[in-house]
């Protein structure tokens, strides 16, 4: 039995011994692609939460701090594809280890770091700029950089910032968002209405000065329907420049004996409103719809890109129409009241999605706008 047993260990030792004589280097050559496979493994998995985990703790990682860690995986990742390529292992295994790490480094970085390092550049480098601008020029009551900071910023929240969605990581991804774009709306849109009064403001200078008195007589009543929409009792230093200006024109104007305003009528303020309406939003790039009014109390509304019914009553438009037109109520109710905007679904058809199914409609409410005194009228919406 005990020789039986040492000719069986003696034949598995030179059969071992013939495989190694055979492939010296075959089972490291294994070891060394499954190793760098592996370590790959661990960098990207690590490299990831490099812009991650900081996220998760409520801090967003510099962009610069990342580039070390990018530069080391792509390195990595093509020194293992090499390692790979190079290697004894049949085509079958290496297109299996090649496509597994590309699938990990699509993942991890092409579609992680890599755009998240761009959404902070973006961030950093072009959103913060305008918005540290727009605060110093609102200190100063510097009106045309605020204007133009206004359009800068405006310009970049339609455009570009699509960059602030494209990278993986739901947390930088909400962070990102809540410290840059978020605020960058908030801005946009508490400027929207004095930036507009300052244009209009400046415009009538223009005239003023030029001598075109009756385009600066209309332009006068526009500007003071839009400064009526203005926080009385804001206590933000800029609107009370603002409002100083203002007063400033109002002087100009009054003291110009060409330039004595007549009283209008209710109805011919409503109208001015409109009118304005029409235009700011004709001349907004990032409106779905053109508008017109060629009859009193009508505005007639072409869409340009569909939107559903829901978007265009939940959205810019429906509570820019009421700032403009100095809205109070809405059917009896305030525009914004949850009864009002019931009210305004259920004038629509029930089985009407989007707008794009409401043309050659006709929707007409009772609205009371903040003339004075304030004035009620059938409004119609035609499509």
């Amino acid at each position: 039995m005990k020789k039986s047993f040492m000719k069986t260990t003696t034949a598995a030792a030179l059969l071992t011994s013939a495989i190694l004589v055979a492939s010296p280097s075959a089972f490291a050559k294994t070891n060394t692609v499954d190793q760098s496979v592996h370590a790959l493994k661990v960098e990207l998995n690590a490299a990831a939460k490099q812009y991650v985990n900081p996220a998760i703790a409520g801090n967003l990682a510099p962009s610069n701090s990342l580039y070390p860690t990018l530069n080391s995986v792509k390195k990595n990742f093509e020194s293992t594809k090499k390692t790979i390529a190079n290697s004894k292992l049949s085509t079958k295994e290496k297109n299996s280890k090649l496509k597994e790490i590309d699938a990990l480094y699509n993942e991890k970085i092409t579609k992680g770091l890599v755009p998240y390092i761009d959404a902070y550049n973006y961030a950093s480098k072009y959103i913060e700029p305008i918005m540290s601008d727009l605060t110093k020029a609102e200190q100063q009551n510097d009106f045309a950089a605020v204007e133009k900071g206004y359009h800068d910023l405006s310009a970049q929240l339609r455009e570009r910032t699509a960059i602030l969605y494209r990278f993986s990581g739901k947390a930088a991804r909400d962070l990102l968002l809540a410290q840059y774009k978020k605020p960058a709306d908030q801005v946009r849109d508490e400027l929207k209405l004095p930036v507009t009064v300052y244009m209009k403001l400046a415009e009538l200078q223009g005239l003023v000065t030029s001598g075109k008195l009756p385009e600066a007589l209309k332009a006068y009543e526009q500007l003071k329907l839009l400064a009526a929409s203005l926080p009385k009792d804001s206590t933000n230093p800029f609107y009370t420049a603002l409002q100083q200006e203002l007063k400033k024109i109002e002087a100009l104007v009054n003291g110009n004996p060409n330039l004595n305003p007549a009283p209008i009528t209710t109805q011919e303020a409503l109208d001015a409103k409109v009118a304005t309406l029409v235009k700011t939003v004709n001349a907004s790039k990032d409106s779905k719809i053109t508008l017109a009014s060629t009859v009193s109390n009508t505005l007639e509304i072409t869409v340009t890109e569909d939107i559903s019914i829901i978007d265009f009553i939940g959205q810019d438009f429906y509570t820019y129409l009421i700032e403009s037109l100095g809205i109070v109520k809405i059917n009896g109710n305030a525009p914004l009241s949850v009864a009002a905007l019931k009210d305004l679904k259920a004038t629509f058809p029930a089985d009407a999605k989007t707008l794009a199914v409401l043309k050659g409609k006709s929707f007409t409410f009772p609205i009371t706008v903040n003339n004075t005194p304030d004035f009620t009228v059938n409004f119609t919406l035609k499509f």
